[in-house]
Parts: structure tokens; C-alpha cells; sequence
């Protein structure tokens, strides 16, 4: 399906429309790019006729959106999306809008601010508390008191979550762990004397 728009003449895909249920063919007038051209024209006047202050973006190349909290182009592909906007895109960059989800995550459930975070990140190297991967992105908390305990990689993190939080069977899980690596270590001793009994080497080892 296709559809002409009044504004630049052009015939366009009718993905290149926004949505717009009151009309018959479910499209909006105009095309997307039409659409905002049109939406930054009024939304400058008004400003002008406010006496506010207004961006110039229009050198932001085709195919790019200016981003207010990172303050640069980003590319549309990257950027998030929201049906209920003219342009089909929300207020910010899905860089910035995980960013801020994620400060605002941290401060509802363990009360630690961004810079908080970032310092206890700083105190760790950047590292996993338990097994050193770089970048780990779960914070850690005691179950019972709720108090924080250390950033962690997911599986670290999932790790403990599945044992419970319960030290006595992480100390049991090594112990098998451990315990079976030297059961199948003696095993391969005992069939390497078998192989020898008199504990000479092969011909290949003795080249």
C-alpha cells in the first residue's frame, strides 16, 4: 500500500506514515518527514513568538534525531520508539533512556544514587566481586538484612539466587565439585600405572 503526500508531492510506502485511526486508510496526512518538518516549524514560531529560545537542528543529517540528555545526533535505529508522538519517537536515545532506567532502578530498590554506584564500581575495578569478568551490571544484597553488598556479573549473581544465598550449601557444592575432580584425577593415575606397572615410559616418550 501507497499514498501521496499533499505536502512534498511525493508517492511513499505507507511505513513512511504515521498512524492515524480517524482517518479512513488508518494513515496520517502527511508523511513522517513532512510531519516533523511541519511539527519543528510550528514548535519554533510558537517559541519565537514566546520570546523563548530555540535549537537550530536542522544540520542534524537524514536518518539522524538530536538527543537532549546526550546532547548529539543518534542515528533512528537507535533511538526509542513511542506510537503516541508525531515523529514515532520518544523524548531520548535508548542509550540514555537505559541509563536513566537503570539510576532510577538502583535508587528505588537499594537507595544508592548514580554517584554512589559509580563509586562502589571504582572501588571494584570495574570487576565482578566473586569471579573478576569486567563490567558487572547486578547489585548484590543480603536477603535477610536488605543492606548491599557488591556488584556482580549475572551468573555470579543467578548463582548465588539458586543456592539460596545459603553459605553452608555453597561450601557443600566446592566440596563436590572438588571432590569429584580428584576422584577422576586419581582414576587417570591408576590407568596411566596400569598402562606402565613397571613405571617406564613409551618409545615415543623416550625420543
Amino acid at each position: 500500500m501507497s499514498k501521496r503526500c499533499p505536502s512534498c508531492g511525493r508517492t511513499k510506502a505507507a511505513a513512511e506514515f504515521g498512524r492515524n485511526k480517524a482517518r479512513e486508510d488508518g494513515l496520517s496526512f502527511y508523511c513522517l518527514s513532512c510531519n516533523r518538518a511541519r511539527n519543528n516549524a510550528w514548535y519554533r514560531a510558537k517559541r519565537r513568538f514566546e520570546g523563548r529560545e530555540t535549537r537550530d537542528h536542522s544540520w542534524v543529517p537524514e536518518g539522524f534525531r538530536w538527543c537532549p540528555s546526550c546532547q548529539q545526533p543518534v542515528a533512528h535505529e537507535d533511538y526509542t520508539r513511542n506510537r503516541r508522538t508525531a515523529s514515532g519517537f520518544g523524548s531520548w536515545c535508548r542509550t540514555c533512556k537505559n541509563a536513566a532506567s537503570s539510576e532510577a532502578y538502583f535508587a528505588r530498590a537499594h537507595g544508592l544514587t548514580k554517584a554512589q554506584i559509580a563509586e562502589l564500581r571504582a572501588q571494584q575495578l570495574n570487576r565482578c566481586a566473586i569471579c573478576g569478568d569486567a563490567e558487572p551490571q547486578h547489585l548484590d544484597h543480603d536477603h535477610d538484612s536488605g543492606k548491599t553488598r557488591a556488584l556482580l556479573c549475572q551468573r555470579c549473581n543467578h548463582g548465588l539466587g539458586l543456592f539460596r544465598d545459603e553459605p553452608g550449601l555453597l561450601h557443600a557444592a566446592a566440596l563436590y565439585v572438588t571432590g569429584h575432580r580428584q576422584q577422576h584425577a586419581s582414576e587417570s593415575l591408576k590407568a596411566a600405572c596400569a598402562e606402565n606397572p613397571d613405571g617406564s615410559a613409551g618409545a615415543s616418550d623416550r625420543r
